[in-house]
């Protein structure tokens, strides 16, 4: 019997089946490429994964800040007035910087503090302000103890005395642009304290050839008016001469104005050091019982005071300064009759190697239209010291003759006399005088006033 074909037939496809298989496996295992992209694959989802938990952290954030700009809205709503400061509860500093103040509503237009006012939106917070004080307590014995007391000999009580609490202000506008500002806060013979602005200047400076300020300063007549202002620590004496008393205290010269004033170096002048100052203010009231003395709003005539002054620093004597000024004016003391008001000054000061030596002298002449007559009131100091260590003795010699009858002057008479004294630095801001006074020729006077003044000022 033949063989059957079927068992071979069967061998074969066996064979070729084992054959086949391992060239479908080598087909069906994954290539290196293919292996890399399935790592690629699974770390994208891994990137997914966290970008999802950053996004839910964030929503939280979100979440918390609209919280606390709602809490910072009632907050401001019910407890804070304009431009006071939120305090930040304790533990929630880590997110306190999530809060937009920005964002946080400001009352109502018409409050005290609307939104539309442009004082809170000043770029980059504005200006820098600088605060500089002084102050000067005294003890003062006899008549004329202090320099700063008007009318003379009244009170004739040893007293304490609190002195000029004086603040001054200044800021850096621009490059070109700056303001100072002087306030001061003072008793008198009421015992009242009172609060006067005495000087603020906006002040333009083109170049060192140029410059001009606006507002109330201290008129350039003479050195030391505009040299020594309110603060009496800069000064070496307790107080000023009697020549510069300020207007409210009995002074006979416009020490203040209000207007414009303007100075500068003379062009190729360098080493003369030669500077010029012009002026133009409302001048002092034309009564001499004005309540206030300095027409700081509303001038009574339309006329205005002028004033011109020239001074030299020369290069090659350091120390010195020499010049003079005129001032013209035309008062109204009954209001109508005029009065021409002319003051000439001369002076000369010098400052080295711990020498001070002031010299200056005033010519005061008030010509009425009325008799025709020319009151002329003389005056003049001068004032010596030397610094050794800490310790500086001063003398000061001093002469004002006011003619009775003149129209203007609130003061008449003579006032004549030496001041020795001592300055003792406490410390670079501190410093303790005391002065002794002996004035001839006052009214109601027949002999020789005494007085001593102790004084400590300071600055801080």
């Amino acid at each position: 019997m033949a063989p059957a074909i079927f068992p071979k037939s069967l061998l074969r496809v066996a064979i070729a089946t084992l054959f086949a298989i391992p060239a479908a496996m080598a087909q069906l295992a994954p290539s290196a490429a293919e292996i890399q992209m399935q790592k690629a694959l699974q770390q994208i989802e891994k990137l997914a994964t966290q970008v999802a938990a950053q996004e839910a952290r964030i929503q939280e954030l979100e979440a918390e800040r609209g919280n606390l700009q709602t809490a910072g809205r009632e907050l401001a709503a019910s407890n804070l007035t304009a431009g006071e400061a939120v305090a930040v509860p304790a533990g929630m500093q880590g997110v306190a910087a999530l809060v937009d103040p920005v964002t946080v509503p400001q009352p109502e237009p018409g409050t005290e503090a609307d939104p539309h006012d442009h004082m809170i939106n000043l770029p980059g917070g504005g200006p820098a302000l600088k605060i500089r004080g002084f102050f000067d307590f005294n003890y003062g014995m006899g008549s004329v103890a202090n320099p700063l007391q008007f009318p003379l000999g009244a009170p004739a009580h040893d007293t304490f005395q609190a002195g000029e609490f004086d603040l001054f202000i200044s800021s850096k506008i621009s490059d070109h642009f700056s303001f100072i500002g002087e306030m001061v806060f003072g008793a008198d013979q009421t015992n009242l304290f009172s609060i006067d602005i005495e000087r603020y200047e906006l002040t333009y400076k083109a170049s060192r050839y140029f410059e001009i300020s606006a507002g109330r300063y201290h008129s350039a007549i003479g050195y030391y008016n505009t040299a020594y202002h309110h603060g009496t620590w800069f000064g070496t004496a307790t107080g000023r001469p009697f020549m510069y008393y300020y207007e409210d205290s009995g002074g006979l010269l416009p020490v203040h104005n209000v207007g414009l004033t303007s100075t500068g170096l003379v062009p190729g002048t360098d080493k003369l050091g030669l500077h010029w100052v012009a002026e133009v203010g409302n001048g002092r009231a034309s009564s001499s019982s004005a309540v206030e003395p300095v027409q700081n709003f509303l001038s009574d005539r339309n006329h205005k005071a002028v004033n011109f002054a020239l001074y030299v620093k020369p290069e090659w004597l350091e120390g010195l300064q020499a010049g003079g000024s005129f001032y013209d004016d035309k008062l109204f003391p009954d209001g109508v009759t005029p009065v021409s008001q002319h003051i000439g000054s001369l002076y000369a000061v010098y400052f080295r190697s711990g020498w001070e030596f002031l010299n200056e002298g005033v010519l005061l002449s008030n010509h009425s239209g009325f008799n025709g007559r020319t009151y002329h009131s003389p005056m003049m100091y001068t004032q010596v010291s030397h610094r050794f260590g800490a310790y500086v003795p001063y003398f000061r010699f001093q002469y004002v003759n006011a003619p009775a009858g003149d129209p203007v002057n609130v003061f008449a008479g003579r006032y004549e006399g030496p001041s020795e004294g001592i300055r003792y630095n406490i410390s670079d801001y501190a410093a303790l005088k005391l002065q002794y006074n002996r004035i001839y020729g006052l009214i109601g006077n027949t002999k020789p006033a005494n007085g001593l003044d102790a004084n400590v000022s300071f600055t801080f």
